[in-house]
């Protein structure tokens, strides 16, 4: 005769076997999962980080041609006021005049 404590036993057990097994399987799922998002998450830091490089290096580039511009037309312009000025009859005859006053300054300085 069969004992019907033992069947229900059984049933137990199967459904504790059971039980077990899809845990330790939805344990395994989340350790796979937390490494594939460690991973992913990485792999943004680092795309991240490349990113950031890129732009330092463009920004550095960008100041550089800047800088260089700045130059260029601060000679521009003074090689445009030099020469618009130097045109006009008032710096001409400025100029004839300081001439010799600049010579007698400096023979005074000599002595």
């Amino acid at each position: 005769m069969s004992d019907p404590n033992s069947d229900y036993d059984s049933l137990a057990d199967l459904r504790d076997a059971s039980r077990e097994r899809l845990l330790t399987e939805i344990g395994m799922l989340r350790q796979q999962q937390g490494v594939s998002h460690v991973a992913q998450m990485k792999r943004e830091v680092l795309a991240s980080r490349d990113a950031v490089y890129g732009m330092s290096a463009e920004l550095g580039e960008l100041r550089v041609k800047l800088n260089r511009d700045v130059k260029h037309a601060h000679q521009s312009g003074r090689e445009l006021v030099r020469t618009t000025i130097m045109q006009t009859p008032t710096w001409k005859i400025g100029k004839f005049v300081m001439i010799p006053v600049r010579v007698i300054k400096r023979l005074l300085r000599k002595k």
